[in-house]
Parts: structure tokens; sequence; C-alpha cells
């Protein structure tokens, strides 16, 4: 990224806060479970595969209604499967085993401990506690996956999602060194959280606006940069 400097990057990340939050509040609505298990499925569905062929697994399992139904059938993983091995668009998806066992016994989970996912958002008593059961509790969501989910919900902003754009904005800036590698624990997942919160909390927005933001303009700033090589 030697085309932008620290500054530029903040700056333009600056600039698009405000439109995501009007945006944001435009759109805000109570989410029914329909659309709560769309979103979940889309995260779990996102790890190490393009969000938009993620996506369009997740319509094409809200499609066939089998995960925001109350009722659970003995065979969920098996339909899951079936499923994800044909999403449909003439593209395959990478793990569909893995990914249909992961989101059966999330499922499965869910509806034994609260009933729904609506419920799970609302009896906890906060983000923080949403984002630590999910991740102990949904095989195949980590801390990103879940901070993810409870933003896209509009459950909190106070979240960060670190993925490699964010994680490598925070470097660019000095709040990583260069050599550290992501945070593959919990514990180091909140520290470099923390960091953003903090240097959120200076520019003026809350760390969930701030980092979608980053990912918006670290994306551009890339494809700018290897345009000109």
């Amino acid at each position: 990224m030697k085309a932008f400097s620290a500054a530029q990057l903040s700056i333009a990340v600056c600039a698009i806060c405000p439109d995501i939050e009007s945006r944001i509040a435009m759109s805000a609505e109570a989410m029914g479970e329909r659309r709560l298990w769309w979103e979940l499925s889309a995260c779990v569905l996102s790890s190490q595969v393009p969000y938009v062929l993620a996506a369009d697994a997740a319509s094409a399992i809200d499609a066939r209604g089998i995960l925001h139904e109350s009722d659970l059938d003995d065979e969920l993983t098996d339909h899951l499967t079936s499923i994800l091995r044909n999403p449909g668009g003439g593209r395959s998806y990478r793990f569909p085993v893995a990914r249909a066992q992961q989101l059966a016994v999330t499922k499965r989970r869910v509806a034994d401990q609260f009933g729904t996912l609506g419920s799970l958002l609302t009896v906890s008593e906060s983000p923080n506690a949403v984002r630590r059961w999910l991740v102990e509790s949904a095989p195949g969501l980590g801390p990103k996956q879940a901070s993810m989910f409870l933003r896209n919900v509009g459950a909190s902003y106070q979240l960060a999602i670190l993925d490699r754009h964010v994680i490598d904005y925070m470097r660019l800036i000095g709040l990583r060194t260069a050599q550290s590698k992501p945070p593959t624990t919990m514990k180091q997942y909140q520290r470099d959280e923390e960091s953003m919160r903090d240097h959120a909390r200076d520019l003026g927005f809350p760390v969930g606006i701030l980092d979608w933001a980053i990912w918006i303009v670290m994306r551009v700033a890339k494809r700018q940069e290897a345009a000109r090589i």
C-alpha cells in the first residue's frame, strides 16, 4: 500500500462513515426469523469463500425454508448438504458437507436453548454475551463472523469485524506491527478490537461503522495499487 499514506486512508474512511450511518438509519427495521437465519447462514458460509457465493448459497437454503421453520428434521444435515452441493447459478459451493453439519448443529443448539434466533438476541444481556455464545456454540463461527452477524442484523455497532482489510489498515496506521499475525483466539481478537475501538472513538464513529468504511476504502485502494503495477 505504498501509494497511499496512513493519513490519506484515514481521511477517506472518515468521509465514508457518515454515509454508512445514514443508510443504516434509513434501513433500520426489526428482522424476522427468516431474515435472521439468512444472515447467520451467510456468515457461516462465507468462511474461506467469496461473500457473493456465500450469500447465494444462503438464499438457496432460505428458499427451501429448512432453517427458519420451527420443525427440526432428523435429516437436516443431509438436506443442507444437498442444497450446498448444487446451490444454483452454475456454481458449486466449496465445503458442502462441513458447512451443512455446522449449520445443522447451530440450528439445533439455538432451538434447544432459545427456541429462535430472535430470542437469542433479546434474552441475552449484551451483544458481547451473544457473540460469546455464538463463538462457543455455533461451529464455524469465529469472533469475526459472529460480530458481522450482529452488525448486519443491527444488534450492535460496537463490535469489530477484523477481516484482512481491517488488519492491513491497522498495520498501516500503526495499531499493529508489520510482523504481527491476525488474531486466532478470542483474547487476541478482543485485544485488537479494543485498539480499533479506541481508534474509532478518536475519530468519532462506532467501531462497527468504522471497520465497514475501512473495508470499502481498503478494497478500492488495493485495486488501484494493483492497477498501477
